[in-house]
C-alpha cells in the first residue's frame, strides 16, 4: 500500500469534498452535504472515509485546501483542521480555489475562459474567473462582487461565453442577473474534489492562509 498518498478538503461551500490521490489515480472522491454545526463532523467524517478505504492519515503527504470564494468560516475551518494534522510534519500543503474545481466539470476547451458566479448574500453575487490552461482551470486574477445594477453592465461587456455555478445557488444568482446571462449558466451540483488535488499549475508553498477573499476588509475605529 502507497505510503506517498495527496489528498484535498474543501468546506467553502454546502457540501464538504474530500479526495484521495494514490500517484495520478483518484482512490476517493466524495461529497457530503455538510453546513453550520454539521461541520463539526469533518475530521471525524475524513477519518472514517479514510479507515473504510484503508489509507493512514500519516500516509498523505500531500494536503490540498480549497479556498473557495465560498464561506470563509468553512474554509478557514477546512485550513485549520489540515493544519492541525500536518504541524510539524514532512507534509506540504497549499491552497487551491474551489472555483477550479467547480469549473472542472465543463468540458471546456484550451484557452477558454470561464466565470465561476457564487452566491454572495447581501443582494450581491461574486464573480471569479478561470482559463483553461493545458487542460486545466487556472485563475486569471478578474475578481468580482457585484449587485444587480453592476452585474448588468459588467455582462454587457464580458467576453467570456462560459458561466458556471452551484445549482443550489442558481435560484440567488437569477434574482440578480439579466435572463439572458443566467440562461447562460451550467450548474452543478458539487464540485470534483479531485481537481484540487490535481491542480498541477499552483506550487505547494505550505502557506495555509491563502484564501480567496474579495470582499475588502472593514475597518471599524476603535472605541476612545
Amino acid at each position: 500500500m502507497s505510503t506517498n498518498y495527496a489528498a484535498a478538503l474543501d468546506l467553502s461551500g454546502r457540501e464538504a469534498g474530500f479526495a484521495v490521490l494514490d500517484g495520478g489515480k483518484v482512490v476517493l472522491s466524495l461529497v457530503r452535504p455538510m453546513r453550520g454545526r454539521d461541520s463539526a463532523q469533518l475530521a471525524a467524517w475524513v477519518k472514517e472515509e479514510l479507515r473504510k478505504a484503508g489509507i493512514a492519515l500519516e500516509s498523505i503527504r500531500r494536503w490540498t485546501v480549497g479556498s473557495g470564494p465560498g464561506s470563509f468560516t468553512g474554509m478557514r475551518l477546512a485550513a485549520a483542521l489540515v493544519n492541525g494534522w500536518t504541524y510539524g510534519k514532512a507534509v506540504e500543503t497549499r491552497c487551491v480555489p474551489t472555483a477550479a474545481a467547480l469549473a472542472a466539470n465543463l468540458d471546456a476547451a484550451e484557452g477558454e475562459r470561464i466565470g465561476a458566479l457564487c452566491d454572495g448574500r447581501n443582494r450581491e453575487l461574486i464573480f471569479f474567473e478561470l482559463e483553461i490552461r493545458n487542460g486545466e482551470a487556472v485563475p486569471t486574477g478578474v475578481e468580482k462582487v457585484l449587485n444587480a445594477e453592476q452585474a448588468k453592465a459588467f455582462f454587457a461587456d464580458y467576453a467570456g461565453k462560459r458561466l458556471t455555478a452551484f445549482e443550489s445557488e442558481l435560484p440567488a444568482l437569477e434574482k440578480l442577473l439579466e435572463p439572458e446571462v443566467a440562461a447562460r449558466i451550467t450548474a452543478f451540483p458539487s464540485i470534483r474534489p479531485e481537481a484540487l488535488a490535481l491542480a498541477s499549475w499552483k506550487p505547494f508553498d505550505n502557506n495555509l492562509a491563502d484564501l480567496v477573499y474579495i470582499r475588502p476588509a472593514v475597518f471599524t475605529a476603535p472605541i476612545a
